[in-house]
């Protein structure tokens, strides 16, 4: 009887693709997502024309802030679980992994009810409420950086294709000649808004730089200056290509332009999250993998860091080769197939 294996986690891209990186990797089961109808469907729409079996379960986000609809979220929580164990019991898995996000946790919480092996991973430096949660109910909690005593440091899940980009595809991909360093600038799902307008009030750094924006969903920004692409697919290519970036400080972009050995000017998010970016950032920043700029101070430092970072790009990409074990892909499988091979069905 093959293996079945069921991958969750949503909210924001850095839960979607390094479930992305380990179904490529585990091509020999059968594998199934869970998501909600929104952006986890979208993301991993490619994965699914190749195979993959992608089933819809309805996930409500705790809003951080005092709101009448948290007050619903026991509700709306039993309701996804409810759906979730529907799904479990249809797949009948040998094990459940799960990236995180709010639609992670329920079908964390439907397999510990079905019995059903379970492994959550945790990126950031601080964990998520959705895994805080989680990790009452899984079998095997793993991180990238010591966040918890309970978890086992295995590094970050990423796809292997990252370590081995091409250079010439990623400047065709964004219309480039290579007669020039290229700057690329990449702000994630809700912080694209801010380094989008630092550049484009920056038009200078076009003098030294070809400056390619990836510049979010439905955003578009009016510049001569520049090129831009709401998504890139094959972003290991794009960064193969490019010899300094302006980024957020999500863990999954700085620990892959980390292994990409790409210097980086890191702008952590801070408004919208719970402060995991700025930790993030100053781990990557304290090892010497980049710079780090405040965004109360984006459009006054900008330029002096974007050519500070790609003057030192040398210092920076030899700090940059001293964190190999960033690289965790492979440790998580093996975590997953050990853990599948205890379900009772096969044990």
């Amino acid at each position: 009887m093959g293996m079945k294996i069921v991958f969750t986690g949503g909210g924001t891209a850095g839960h979607v693709t390094p479930n992305l990186a380990l179904i490529d990797k585990l091509r020999q089961a059968e594998c199934h997502y869970v998501g909600t109808a929104g952006m986890e469907q979208t993301l991993t729409k490619k994965a699914v024309d190749e195979g993959l079996h992608y089933h819809v379960i309805s996930a409500h986000k705790l809003k951080r802030k005092l709101s009448i609809q948290n007050l619903l979220l026991p509700f709306r929580l039993c309701k996804s679980v409810a759906e979730a164990k529907r799904v479990l019991r249809q797949i009948r898995p040998d094990v459940v992994f799960s990236k995180g996000g709010y639609v992670g946790l329920p079908v964390t919480i439907a397999a510990r009810k079905l019995k059903i092996p379970t492994v959550i991973h945790e990126s950031d430096m601080s964990a998520g409420l959705a895994n805080r949660v989680s990790a009452h109910f899984a079998d095997v909690y793993l991180s990238t950086f010591p966040c918890d005593k309970r978890a086992k440091v295995t590094g970050l899940i990423v796809r292997e294709e990252i370590l081995h980009g091409d250079r010439e595809k990623g400047l065709r991909e964004m219309g480039f000649d290579g007669s020039k360093p290229v700057l690329l600038v990449m702000g994630g799902s809700l912080g694209a808004k801010a380094l989008n307008e630092a550049v484009a009030n920056c038009p200078r750094l076009a003098e030294r730089f070809d400056i390619f924006v990836i510049t979010g969903k439905n955003k578009h920004m009016g510049c001569d200056f520049l090129k831009q692409s709401e998504f890139v697919s094959e972003i290991w290519n794009v960064l193969a290509a490019t010899d300094v970036c302006l980024t957020r400080g999500g863990s999954n972009s700085l620990a892959e332009l980390t292994l990409a050995q790409v210097p980086f000017v890191t702008v952590p998010l801070v408004k919208q999250s719970r402060g995991e970016q700025l930790q993030n950032a100053k781990w990557f920043c304290e090892r010497g993998c980049g710079l780090l700029v405040h965004e109360e101070n984006l459009e006054r430092e900008l330029f002096g860091a974007v050519n500070a970072a790609y003057d030192n790009r040398a210092a920076i990409q030899t700090k940059q080769r001293a964190q190999k074990e960033l690289y965790g892909t492979d440790k998580a499988v093996e975590v997953i197939l050990q853990t599948a091979a205890h379900h009772p069905r096969r044990a």
